[in-house]
């Protein structure tokens, strides 16, 4: 049985979200029931008490303000020598979306030999380098001070989880999951990330996280039913539910797949 695509996209498009502020990266992210939910940026939760500033914040909202080349300035004088695996994990993110839109900016409709489509490619490529390079040091880090027996928080776990999965280092990010597990006593961030291994690998336990999670008005939980969808072939389904989701808030992870599907609908029509 596969889940229906219609019925929830209905409920999306009903839905009027409630913003708050991630306490990570500074994003207003949108949840569903009002309830404290996972930012739609860095997938980090977003009900915990906020801290000090982070550095992050003020690259954030200059990508927000559309000035990449200063975000991208900035970024990059944050990275050099840092070691907190958070500031590593927000800019993993910051680089692995800013890499998708240059990849995505391609114009095969220009004129003579596209040498911009070139250049969109090799920045594109060059910010792939720093968006991993970011989260293997947050995944050796983390994965240090658990193997040193440090009292590691939950949050740093599922960074280091989160990390793994976008690195595609799916035997390592269940390992993870199972220390989670065993921290987060509420399940909180645990069965957050159960929902995103459990898409991710299409294992037997996607629909059942899918739907706990759909159920609460988890808002990132309608891109990985897109993505479980897409998986089940049902591509014009989750094509819908991202271009409706996109009317409301932006899941960082959203733009690939819509890119991925759009192509493969147009290799069908050739």
């Amino acid at each position: 049985m596969v889940l229906d695509g219609r019925k929830y996209l209905k409920l999306l498009a009903s839905y009027r979200p409630v913003a708050q502020k991630c306490p990570y990266c500074g994003t207003s992210t949108l949840s569903a029931s009002g309830r404290p939910s996972f930012c739609n940026f860095c997938e980090q939760f977003a009900g915990v008490q906020a801290g000090a500033s982070s550095p992050f914040e003020a690259i954030k909202a200059q990508l927000d303000a559309n000035s990449t080349e200063a975000a991208l300035k900035s970024a990059d004088q944050l990275m050099k020598g840092n070691m907190d695996p958070e500031q590593l994990y927000l800019l993993g993110v910051f680089y692995l979306n800013l890499s998708t839109i240059e990849f995505q900016s391609k114009d095969y409709n220009q004129m003579g030999f596209m040498e911009p489509n070139a250049d969109n490619i090799r920045a594109s490529l060059d910010l792939t380098m720093k968006w991993k390079e970011c989260f293997f040091k947050v995944i050796r880090i983390v994965g240090g001070e658990l193997q040193g027996n440090i009292q590691v928080d939950p949050t740093m776990v599922l960074m280091k989880f989160m990390s793994e999965i976008r690195l595609q280092r799916y035997v390592d990010a269940a390992t993870t999951l199972r220390t989670l597990q065993s921290l987060d006593k509420r399940g909180t961030y645990s069965e957050y990330a159960l929902l995103v291994y459990s898409v991710e690998k299409d294992t037997k336990q996607a629909q059942a996280s899918l739907l706990a999670a759909l159920g609460s008005g988890e808002m990132n939980a309608y891109y990985y039913l897109a993505k479980y969808l897409a998986k089940q072939g049902k591509l014009k389904e989750a094509e819908s539910l991202l271009s409706t989701l996109s009317t409301s808030v932006e899941v960082s992870m959203s733009r690939e797949l819509l890119y991925r599907i759009r192509l493969t609908e147009e290799a069908s029509k050739m």
